[in-house]
């Protein structure tokens, strides 16, 4: 993209972005302006100014984008967008009843339920994106006044007013702080917020109670928040829940010619993927909208399909390292800098990536942060003789991997810093390598490392199964034979299948919800008191059955590690991982005496409450209806055991060729 194109796109900006200042914010100003007596130079300053000045950079900002695929080139955002569509994320086992809304604007149906809408799917789904297109939307058809907050930018030192001023960039920050409050409890603001997946776990909790508290105080206005899946998202459990649709193979191919505006490449590129044998490999990658770019990379460069995961950022990663600059034809490759080769450029961004990752999975940095991480890479390798001034350039022009926005830098996205990262565990890692996928793999907030699991397990998944799958279903085998050992019969197996991977907790709490008094939030405090150790991400069974036919019981669940792993698995097909299926029944009748607002945790603890030979079936009950709102993956007990001899005998096999091997 040109530099006539850019500036095209601000003279677009403009009249839109006069109008939502029109309509939005300038009424408000006269009932400012006895309040805050200023004078109407300070009022053109805000308004005419800064206000103005935010939407156009904003509209601007957000209509180009600066994507791998295009390497360095800037694209506008409506030559390469297609639609993506959002479907309602309950009813998840009846599939016909979700409600499907296609993104071709700022859609307010979306809104339809609830002013506070939660977008979550996996890596490369386009929620970033879907965001951009939202909000450019929103200044077109003069909705409101977006605003985008980037939450990896929050913690405990900076909220999101320090966020919201930040971008505005006012003159006296201590006066305007209160007024621009009072302006967005108002109403008419629109907040993406944008990445809660990307927030340091260290400050995760309160950047969290920071969004809470912050859409509490400014209710009259829409709140966005995307995600990739977390459990600490249960803290949001009143928005409104979305997925994106994954993409059909037609609509991967729409995508793939908007890459290529002559059409050469990607006929060539679609034609090859119709061959039935391709098709047939890669046809799961054609559903992720990350992945089709990378794709169309891959193939730009070696005109090759990768049919695994981890292949497909090597090839992407080459491409961008011998890119060529076609403004001074196609025979230049610029210098690197560092003057690294393309292995020792990759064994600094393995290094770069892990520690990317031992801090939080921390993916933007100011200019200082970035200069501190890149030498302590190079310092890891010294055999390489590189400036870490030079290797920050490369990042950014040569091999561009990187973008720059505004005082920040980034990783143009975040599954390359998570591809690094598994490459690391791989090759460098040698003897801690067991020590640190186990601790990624079981870690309480593992969900946040799936993607660099999911990267290991395509790049080595001999090693993964030997680590991983091993461990679980080892522990799983050794809580089957140990657990419940009062108890026997299918009662008894039907309980560890169904709690392994859990925290469940059944409580005597009668609420209405919605409600000030006996609010869900009094049982998570209940829980806390009683497990201080655990960080709480927990969920509450809102049944519609009649409260009194059930003793008033919830039953709230922290997921464990072990059960994310669980869901991973199923995810990826394996078939020592099944679905338990329970018929939902909304006439249950279960008489279930337990104190008020004691929280029952379930255990096998010999004089529990639960484990009374007259409780045991009705509990077991009540957790399976509980789950029959929708599937639970457990541990197959009919194939793990196989599974499990079989790892074990591969294990003792490779131990002894170790031995051997001298």
């Amino acid at each position: 993209m040109d530099l006539e194109t850019v500036k095209g796109v601000a003279t677009i900006a403009a009249p839109f972005s006069k109008i939502v200042l029109d309509t939005f914010l300038a009424p408000k100003l006269q009932s400012f302006k006895d309040r805050w007596k200023r004078d109407d130079k300070i009022t053109e300053l805000y308004f005419e100014n800064k206000f103005l000045e935010y939407l156009t950079d904003t509209y601007e900002k957000n209509g180009i984008l600066n994507t791998v695929a295009f390497k360095k080139k800037k694209v506008l955002l409506s030559d390469v967008y297609i639609p993506l569509t959002l479907q309602c994320e309950e009813d998840n086992e009846t599939p016909k009843k979700k409600v499907c809304i296609q993104i071709v604007g700022f859609q307010k149906e979306l809104f339809s339920r609830s002013n506070k809408i939660l977008i979550t799917d996996t890596a490369g789904m386009g929620k970033s994106t879907l965001l951009k297109k939202m909000l450019i939307s929103a200044i077109e058809q003069n909705i409101g006044v977006p605003i985008l907050i980037e939450l990896r930018r929050l913690s405990k030192e900076k909220d999101i007013v320090d966020e919201i001023l930040e971008q505005l960039n006012p003159i006296n920050e201590q006066l305007d702080r209160q007024f621009i409050l009072d302006l967005i409890k108002r109403g008419d603001f629109i907040f993406f917020f944008d990445g809660f997946d990307e927030i340091s776990l260290t400050d995760r909790a309160n950047v969290t109670s920071q969004i809470q508290s912050f859409i509490s105080k400014a209710k009259k206005n829409r709140f966005v928040l995307t995600s990739r899946p977390e459990e600490a998202l249960s803290s949001f459990g009143d928005f409104h829940k979305f997925q994106i649709k994954p993409l059909i193979t037609d609509e991967a191919f729409t995508l793939i010619r908007k890459y290529d505006s002559e059409g050469k490449i990607s006929n060539l590129l679609i034609n090859k993927i119709k061959e039935e044998d391709t098709l047939k490999n890669i046809k799961e990658y054609l559903t992720t909208p990350l992945l089709v770019s990378l794709l169309f990379t891959a193939f730009e460069y070696k005109q090759q399909v990768p049919f695994k995961k981890h292949i497909f950022y090597r090839q992407v990663y080459d491409a961008l390292f011998e890119s060529h600059d076609l403004s001074k034809g196609d025979s230049f490759e610029r210098e690197k800098n560092s003057k690294l080769g393309s292995d020792e450029f990759h064994r600094v961004l393995r290094i770069f990536g892990y520690l990317c990752l031992t801090q939080e999975n921390k993916i933007e940095f100011t200019r200082d942060e970035l200069g501190s991480i890149v030498t302590k890479a190079i310092q890891y390798c010294p055999d390489l003789n590189s400036p870490a001034n030079n290797f920050i350039k490369d990042l950014i022009i040569t091999v561009p991997i990187f973008t720059k926005d505004g005082i920040y830098y980034k990783w143009s996205h975040k599954s390359l810093q998570e591809y690094f990262a598994a490459q690391y565990i791989y090759l460098d890692a040698k003897e801690k390598q067991q020590i640190i996928l186990n601790h990624i793999a079981f870690h309480q907030e593992n969900s946040s490392f799936l993607n660099v699991i999911d990267l290991y397990r395509s790049i080595d998944p001999i090693g993964f199964e030997n680590v991983v799958v091993y461990r679980l279903l080892k522990e799983y085998d050794n809580f089957i034979k140990n657990s419940y050992a009062n108890f026997s019969g299918c009662e008894k197996t039907e309980r560890q299948q169904n709690s392994y991977g859990l925290h469940l907790f059944l409580i005597n709490f009668p609420f209405k919800p919605r409600t000030k008094n006996n609010h869900p939030r009094e049982i998570f405090d209940l829980i806390k008191e009683k497990l201080p150790d655990i960080k709480l991400r927990m969920s509450i069974q809102m049944a519609d059955v009649n409260e009194e036919k059930v003793s008033f019981i919830k039953i709230p669940e922290i997921l464990k590690p072990q059960q994310v792993l669980i869901e991973y698995l199923f995810k990826v097909g394996v078939d020592y991982i099944s679905r338990n299926k329970f018929k939902y029944n909304n006439n249950i009748s279960v008489d279930l005496k337990l104190p008020l607002k004691k929280v029952e945790q379930v255990s096998d603890r010999k004089n529990s409450i639960l484990n009374k030979a007259e409780n045991f079936g009705k509990t077991n009950l009540l957790i399976r209806n509980f789950f029959s709102r929708r599937s639970l993956k457990v541990i197959d007990n009919d194939k793990y055991e196989q599974k499990l001899l079989e790892l074990q005998a591969r294990i003792e096999t490779q131990l002894k060729d170790e031995l051997l091997n001298f």
